[in-house]
């Protein structure tokens, strides 16, 4: 049995602080810009998975404003926060709607449950910040 007191319990409670603010896309896009740019230094693995990625957004049958918005389902459904910014930013630059995304988002939910609740308000809270998005 766990106690909510103590060492352990601090590390929790830090860990979650985070989750609850939602960043500016200004400081997610240089943190992320940041982070890729140690990763390309540190393999070609990592370029190569870039391009892939790259590729499969790509417009194709399917255009890639559809594309993004599976993308942003599919990163609520793994729990993945910054794929979820990142998404809703290519949405935005793709000009979905806002009701198209949250139309996506509730699909999400749909499929994910209400442990998807928390990022949702994360994920919303971003949108507001977004130029089409956020009308």
């Amino acid at each position: 049995m766990s106690s909510s007191t103590g060492p352990q319990a601090d590390i929790a409670i830090h860990a979650r602080e985070h989750l609850t603010v939602t960043p500016s896309p200004e400081a997610f896009r240089k943190a992320r810009a940041d982070g890729n740019e140690r990763l390309r230094s540190s393999g070609s693995l990592f370029e190569s998975f870039f391009a892939l990625d790259g590729a499969a957004y790509a417009p194709g049958a399917l255009p890639a404003s559809v594309k993004e918005l599976l993308g942003l389902v599919v990163s609520v459904m793994k729990d993945c926060e910054e794929c979820v910014y990142y998404h809703l930013e290519r949405c935005d630059e793709e000009r979905v709607s806002r009701e198209q995304v949250l139309e996506a988002l509730q699909i999400a939910l749909v499929g994910g449950g209400s442990v998807t609740i928390p990022l949702l308000r994360r994920a919303v809270s971003f949108m507001e910040q977004l130029p089409t998005l956020g009308e």
